[in-house]
C-alpha cells in the first residue's frame, strides 16, 4: 500500500509550491522550518465527509501541514474518517524566493504513516464559524489531527472555546483530543 501512496502522492505533489516559506502549523505563532533537510508534512485527501457539501471535492492529495522538530510525530495522531492521510517526509526546495516540494521520483517521498479513508473517527461537528474561520479551500481543518494541534497551541478565546463547544458537540472524539480539552 505505501509504494502506491508514494506513487500517488509523487504525481500529485510534484512541483506543489508552498509560498515564500515554510512554518510549523502547529505552533501559535508561526516558526519558520529550515529547507535545508526533508520537512515533516501531512498531505490529505478528501474522499467523504457526511457535513460538507462541496460542489467539487479536492480530487488529489494535498499538503494540508507541516510540523517542525518540536511538534515532530511518527504517526497519524487521531485520523479522521472521510479523509486519506499520510505523514510524510519530502525535500523542499527554494526557486525565485518561493518554497515548492522537490519529487522527482517516488523514491523521494518518504511515507511515515497512512490512514485510510475508512479508518478513524467521525469528523468535528462543523458550523459556519468553523467554516468561516478557515483559509479558502482548507478543508483539512476538519481532520481531527488538526485540531488536536490547534488546541495544544493553545489558541486565544473565543476560538478555544468554539472548538470546545463543537468538540462536545461531535459525534465520536479521539482520546488524544479529549486529553487535550
Amino acid at each position: 500500500m505505501t509504494d502506491l501512496i508514494r506513487v500517488e502522492l509523487a504525481e500529485a505533489l510534484h512541483a506543489a509550491t508552498l509560498g515564500e516559506g515554510v512554518a510549523c502549523d502547529y505552533h501559535q505563532r508561526p516558526k519558520e522550518i529550515s529547507t535545508d533537510d526533508s520537512v515533516l508534512l501531512e498531505a490529505m485527501r478528501l474522499v467523504d465527509h457526511p457535513q460538507l457539501q462541496i460542489e467539487e471535492w479536492p480530487e488529489d492529495w494535498v499538503i494540508d501541514a507541516a510540523r517542525c522538530v518540536d511538534h515532530a510525530v511518527d504517526e497519524i495522531v487521531a485520523p479522521t474518517r472521510g479523509f486519506e492521510e499520510a505523514l510524510i517526509s519530502v525535500s523542499l526546495t527554494v526557486s525565485n524566493g518561493v518554497v515548492s516540494v522537490s519529487m522527482p521520483s517516488p523514491d523521494d517521498v518518504s511515507v511515515l504513516a497512512f490512514s485510510p479513508a475508512t479508518d478513524g473517527t467521525h469528523p468535528i461537528l462543523i458550523d459556519q464559524q468553523l467554516v468561516d474561520a478557515r483559509q479558502p479551500n482548507d478543508h483539512g481543518i476538519f481532520r481531527w489531527t488538526r485540531i488536536a494541534g490547534m488546541l495544544a497551541a493553545e489558541p486565544p478565546e473565543p476560538l478555544r472555546g468554539h472548538i470546545e463547544n463543537l468538540i462536545e458537540g461531535s459525534r465520536e472524539v479521539p482520546e488524544t483530543v479529549e486529553e487535550i480539552v
